[in-house]
């Protein structure tokens, strides 16, 4: 065989022997990102639960699992990683007080291991916004988030003993989860991330069917908070579409947007008794405004210091903690503080309260500066963003361990700050350049030999 024969095949077989390794580390890389996300769904902790019927030893493993994926994706890219990691500093140091709660807390041991899962929580976020644009976060999110609804959806129909809820609010959807918040919560995080996936491209299209699927699980769940996420997503996603589109529209929206805010924001101060009747909602939070009562109450006599992170409603059997002082006040054994600012100042005081402040801030100022030439990515972030800091003040969703929003808020800051830091470190997809044709007829391949091949 002559040299002309062999000299295409030999160009072909040198490039395959690098992409393919290559191609299998992204495929790698991709399936630890998903585990991920699925990790911090809990739905390999609350599927076991819900089967057996209550709580099962040995489910801690699924943490351990998702600290070790998230300091695997760190270890491919330290640098930029621990970079990203200091230019949200605040949640580092969020991190490092929750550590030195264990100095102080009745439980150190279940204190330190909190912790641990809340950072590796955090570098897997910060290592995933090093690896993958917007584009691939929003599609692997969107995989994630739209397989387990599919998942929900049936069997809340077809299952309605594993797919609703059967002790307190019988036959609300609850699907894979525990409860139907948690459903509604990310049903609607899901509308926001497939509408901003289709946006970002159009081969993302058929993932819009999931969009029409999540309304009917929010309406399965009956749950109002999770159609107040559903609203104020779309609209902060549309004002935020808008602003991006021609400078002159994004003031006009942006004087807009100020005026609606005041009126909402007089209506629910003038009108509050009539908004709670359209709401169906009582004034009282439904029983929310007791829980905090008791729990400012508890915080209050250890300001400085609180009580230790993790360390106040997993210790529910001590007659002398702070859970038991809550639960004779309330007349009833609240999950948790209904209240992510409360939350955090009973566990970690005012400084840990002050570092949750420093943290939101830091990652809306980071996705505001970015919402202008950020993309479909900046719209996802900052709809997604609004949502979970609207149901902060009626919820525990932020500063958890391994939980979803509290890792998508970490994410959030991380890629938005990324993309400040290292505007150019992700390229996009370049399109498909076809050089091996010319005029008509094949001529070398598009990758040269690394040395000439010997006549």
């Amino acid at each position: 065989m002559t040299d002309s024969f062999r000299y295409p095949l030999k160009q072909a077989i040198e490039p395959a022997a690098v992409l393919i390794p290559h191609a299998l580390g992204r495929l790698l890389r991709d399936a630890c990102v998903i585990l991920f996300f699925l990790i911090h769904l809990q739905v390999f902790v609350s599927v076991p639960i819900k089967l057996n019927g209550g709580p099962l030893p040995g489910l801690g493993f699924v943490w351990a699992i998702g600290s070790i994926l998230g300091l695997g994706l760190a270890l491919t890219k330290p640098l930029r990683t621990a970079a990203i990691a200091l230019g949200v500093f605040p949640f580092v140091a969020l991190c490092l007080w929750a550590y030195v709660s264990s100095t102080w807390t009745a439980n150190p041991v279940d204190t330190l291991r909190a912790s641990t899962f809340m950072t590796c929580s955090f570098i897997g976020a910060c290592a995933i916004a090093a690896h993958l644009s917007w584009e691939e976060i929003l599609a692997r999110l969107t995989l994630s988030l739209g397989s387990l609804m599919i998942l929900s959806v049936g069997l809340a129909i077809a299952v309605p003993s594993i797919g609703q809820m059967t002790d307190i609010l019988q036959g609300a959807w609850s699907g894979v989860w525990g409860e139907k918040q948690a459903m509604g919560m990310y049903a609607a995080l899901l509308i926001l991330a497939s509408l901003a996936l289709a946006l970002s491209n159009r081969k993302y299209w058929p993932c819009l069917f999931l969009v029409p699927l999540s309304l009917v699980a929010i309406i399965g769940t009956t749950g109002k908070t999770a159609i107040l996420m559903s609203f104020m997503g779309i609209a902060v996603l549309s004002v935020g579409w808008l602003v991006q589109k021609d400078l002159r529209v994004a003031i006009a929206t942006l004087w807009t947007t100020i005026v609606v805010g005041c009126v909402a924001i007089y209506a629910l101060t003038q009108g509050k008794e009539l908004v709670f009747r359209l709401l169906g909602r009582t004034p009282d939070f439904t029983g929310r405004t007791e829980v905090w009562r008791e729990v400012a109450y508890v915080a209050d006599k250890r300001p400085m210091t609180g009580y230790g992170f993790h360390a106040v409603w997993e210790d529910q059997t001590s007659t002398a903690g702070p859970y038991q002082w809550i639960a004779e006040g309330t007349g009833f054994f609240p999950q948790n503080a209904h209240s992510s600012w409360l939350d955090v100042t009973l566990q970690l005081g005012l400084p840990g309260l002050v570092l949750l402040a420093a943290c939101m801030a830091i990652a809306w100022i980071a996705t505001l500066v970015r919402l202008r030439n950020g993309g479909p990515g900046a719209l996802f972030a900052v709809s997604a963003l609004a949502t979970l800091m609207m149901i902060s003040f009626t919820e525990s969703i932020l500063m958890s361990s391994m939980d979803m929003p509290w890792m998508l808020v970490m994410l959030i800051a991380a890629k938005s700050m990324q993309e400040l830091l290292f505007p150019t470190s992700i390229p996009m997809p370049r399109p498909f350049s076809n050089r091996g044709y010319v005029h008509g007829r094949r001529d070398i391949a598009p990758f040269p030999p690394k040395r000439p091949f010997p006549r």
